[in-house]
């Protein structure tokens, strides 16, 4: 396999970047769990990213999932280039800008950002409450600026990792909160599962796919954000971009130490919505209505229970606690309710 040797990696890179002549060090990064990603150097100093997409989570292998994924995330990349998301691609917050796609390999080569910090591991330094305010302000952006598209929408159909996640995250759900004991896990969990079927579908907007505090990495001081891994990107509804990073903040604000913790990320999280609402404009009745709230709850509770009784646990704020333990029966509880009002 040509990503698991690292001169080949080496070789590949210098192929594909004209004028970048690697000098041979090499760097493996961690903290997704998608894919495998590297920091090769160049002579002079200079530094890409090489990542690549195997057909199954690299930190979960026995998980299948296509590797057109990687390609899905380059097509995005690209749209940020031309002039409907330009103004998005230009300013402080902003993806990774991609320097080479191979659809064969299903890797990708994207510019350095450097040294950043994933949004849950920011300090009392950072500027939360703007962090939040600028964030929510890009994706209601986003899904404004892309919302009846019809080119955007035949171009980014991801409904290979659509099905992935019907079929590791919605479908689970009611066997999850059947084997937790819930009364109504059968309903809850059909809830989830129809959610999941209609995620299928064409939505409304172009949708980030994966909105979680991983996928926001932060200078220091907040002078920069970056949102990178869009290999979960679809043309599909606002509430999975915007229940998944609310599940998130709920979860940071549930684990986290102190109530000065929790304070920022209840601020994090009340700058974000505000924004975002804000920014969808004259669209707000199209893309954010009724329908949406009660299927941003749905997510949010599967979000939750995938991280704490699901397949992913591990890596994250839950991993090693029994069922039993306080907090899993906390945050289980408050998904069961979500998921109620949806």
């Amino acid at each position: 396999m040509l990503f698991s040797d690292p001169e080949n990696i080496i070789s590949f890179t210098g192929n594909a970047i004209p004028g970048f002549r690697p000098n041979g060090k090499i760097e493996v990064l961690s903290g997704g769990n998608l894919n495998f990603v590297w920091r090769v150097w160049g002579e002079g100093g200079g530094t890409v990213i090489v990542k690549y997409a195997p057909p199954y989570i690299a930190k979960a292998p026995d998980i299948p999932i296509s590797p057109r994924r990687i390609l899905i995330e380059a097509a995005v990349l690209r749209l940020f280039d031309e002039p409907l998301l330009q103004p998005l691609g230009s300013g402080r917050i902003h993806p990774p800008k991609l320097l080479y796609a191979d659809e064969k390999e299903h890797a990708i080569i994207l510019e350095d950002i450097g040294v950043m910090i994933p949004l849950d591991e920011i300090g009392a330094e950072a500027p939360v409450y703007s962090l939040g305010r600028e964030l929510g302000a890009f994706i209601g952006r986003l899904h404004r600026f892309t919302c009846r598209n019809r080119s955007i929408a035949e171009a980014i159909n991801n409904r290979e990792i659509q099905q992935t996640r019907l079929e590791v995250q919605y479908a689970r759900t009611g066997p999850l909160l059947r084997g937790f004991g819930v009364g109504n896990a059968a309903a809850l969990g059909e809830k989830a599962r129809k959610l999941g079927e209609k995620y299928l579908s064409q939505g409304k907007c172009l949708i980030m796919g994966d909105l979680w505090p991983r996928s926001v990495l932060v200078a220091p001081g907040g002078s920069r954000i970056r949102l990178i891994d869009w290999e979960f990107a679809h043309y599909g509804r606002p509430a999975q971009d915007v229940a998944h990073f609310l599940a998130h903040l709920w979860m940071l604000q549930h684990r986290a130490g102190s109530e000065e913790r929790r304070s920022e990320f209840r601020q994090l999280q009340h700058s974000f919505m505000e924004n975002y609402l804000a920014e969808l404009g004259p669209e707000k009745p199209f893309l954010w209505d009724k329908q949406e709230w009660e299927d941003a709850n749905i997510h949010f509770g599967a979000e939750i229970l995938a991280r704490t009784l699901g397949s992913f646990q591990a890596g994250y704020l839950y991993e090693g606690l029994a069922p039993g333990h306080p907090a899993i029966r906390e945050a289980v509880g408050e998904a069961v309710r979500r998921m109620g009002n949806g």
